[in-house]
């Protein structure tokens, strides 16, 4: 059978994707609006790739269709909140997009899907620590959209039959966070700089970076480990629950810089005195450790190590792109 992953070109998406396939998955499709190539190149020839919008029923109800679709992985998303213009487009990818693939996926008797929220769903919370039985508390669209999502799929596993589970991720760093297909699409405004956890790859570019204050503390979980989870939970045969944080090791942001500059010596990296990222409580993720067995395999130095090697790759991958397509190949 095969393993359908929207927004498998995406950050996290990209990491499922070649996960899935070091891991024996043969066949693999990736559904993409905004299809990166260069972020799956080193596999781009043993993926499907189609180009089309999550929530067009006809387009995800084709897929399964014509290969066989058994299990799903919905990592299409819009990171952020829209711009003034752009709430109706948000909401169309947000609730509109996961209604389609949930619909979609019990019609067709999938197996399962797997959903990524994320840690905005928590919002504002008195707990130290963000454990799975708290009541979210969403601040923003995309945490609330979160919540809506996690809700209809709960929804339609309890009352429909569909086998589905969300996985909260918290901080993820990776190749591919700076520049997702959330600003291709319009609906968010480009920002003005990149997450900290994301200025790697403007240090790969050759780029002088400013890193935050490092006396902060937060959860930092390597993208390649967030894709074993997704992973863990497509193949489980019982899903003891439908609700899963997925959360690696804290440190201190000044740990994450050291281990950038021992890796990269020849970067320009300053820090700076005034910027404190806000960042969320600590998630608790012994949840997804005991039951489906998640064992993280990169500490915060490999995981920056593979980091950097992935950016360069794609950096290498993309020119070939544009060469090509430049060349009219």
């Amino acid at each position: 059978m095969t393993l359908l992953i929207t927004g498998g070109t995406g950050f996290l998406g990209s990491y499922l994707t070649r996960y899935a396939l070091e891991a024996g998955e043969q066949r693999v499709v990736v559904l993409d609006r905004y299809a990166n190539r260069a972020r799956i190149a080193g596999v781009l020839d043993r993926v499907t790739l189609v180009e089309g919008d999550v929530a067009d029923s006809e387009t995800v109800r084709s897929i399964i269709a014509t290969h066989g679709i058994d299990r799903i992985a919905h990592f299409a998303s819009i990171l952020g909140s829209p711009a003034r213009d752009q709430v109706l487009n948000f909401v169309k990818v947000q609730t509109l997009g996961v209604a389609n693939v949930l619909e979609t996926a019990l019609e067709a008797n999938v197996r399962r899907v797997v959903f990524a929220s994320s840690v905005a769903a928590y919002g504002e919370q008195t707990a130290e620590t963000l454990h799975e039985d708290l009541l979210p508390n969403p601040q923003n669209p995309y945490g609330a959209a979160k919540v809506w999502a996690e809700s209809m799929a709960k929804h339609m596993t309890e009352a429909f039959g569909l086998d589905a589970v969300s996985l909260r991720f918290g901080s993820i760093y990776g190749s591919g966070r700076a520049w997702r297909g959330s600003y291709n699409s319009g609906i968010l405004s480009s920002p003005g700089r990149n997450h900290f956890m994301a200025r790697v790859e403007d240090a790969v570019r050759g780029a002088p970076i400013v890193m935050p204050r490092g006396d902060v503390a937060t959860d930092f979980t390597y993208a390649a480990d967030a894709a074993q989870a997704a992973w863990l939970a497509l193949a489980a045969e019982q899903l003891p629950h439908r609700l899963y944080n997925v959360a690696a090791e804290r440190h201190a942001i000044g740990e994450y810089t050291e281990a950038l500059r021992e890796l990269m010596p020849e970067a320009e990296i300053t820090v700076s005195d005034t910027e404190v990222p806000t960042v969320p409580a600590p998630l608790d993720g012994a949840r997804i450790r005991q039951e489906l067995g998640l064992e993280l395999k990169y500490s915060l130095k490999a995981g920056m190590a593979d980091y950097i090697a992935r950016c360069r790759d794609y950096e290498a991958a993309r020119r070939g792109v544009l060469a090509t397509c430049a060349g009219g190949g």
